[in-house]
């Protein structure tokens, strides 16, 4: 087995969020999802609220990396602005792709359900503030002047791009839309 049984547990239940929902994560659902004997979620999650826990985490550490990526591509690219609003552009993109789009609407329904539990509240909202300061980071770098308040911003901007497409049956704004909404955040 490739990966270890707590970062299967955490990425069936993803799954399972994005094609059942809050209502569809049980640990057999999972146990199932991941291909593991039965007991075994229980057995590493003993509580919904610990499964539920795992599932965020993990579902933030997968965020993490592609920002880690991104800020990667940024350091190459030299920080320009407008490298920058590429940059964001194609991380709209790539969480809108097929490839990810399970994750996304697992994002959203983790976003719910920690609205009414005040554990994963606390813990949802120390990962927004872990990407809020990545991204006021590279907006400092990139030479915005009031990166903090730009920042939170953009994430907005862009959680609501994200949320909007979820849904929907037709295409979304275009890239050169997407990156003007950037620069209007922006101010520029």
């Amino acid at each position: 087995m490739d990966k270890d049984r707590k970062t299967l547990i955490a990425d069936a239940a993803i799954a399972l969020l994005a094609s059942a929902g809050a209502k569809g994560l049980t640990h057999r659902a999972v146990d199932a999802e991941a291909g593991l004997p039965v007991g075994s979620t229980s057995f590493y999650c003993r509580t919904r609220a610990d499964l539920l826990t795992l599932t965020l985490l993990r579902h933030a550490a997968l965020d993490m990396e592609d920002l880690l990526a991104d800020q990667a591509r940024m350091e190459a690219a030299g920080f320009s602005l407008d490298d920058f609003i590429e940059l964001l552009a194609d991380r709209v993109a790539d969480w809108l792709s097929p490839a990810k789009r399970a994750r996304l609407v697992a994002r959203f329904e983790l976003f719910l359900i920690a609205s009414r539990e005040p554990e994963l509240a606390t813990i949802a909202t120390q990962q927004r503030q872990r990407f809020r300061l990545a991204t006021e980071a590279a907006l400092t770098r990139a030479g915005v002047a009031d990166a903090a308040a730009a920042a939170p911003l953009l994430l907005v901007t862009v959680d609501g791009l994200l949320i909007d497409q979820i849904g929907a049956s037709g295409p979304g704004p275009t890239r050169d839309r997407q990156k003007a909404m950037f620069r209007m955040v922006l101010g520029l």
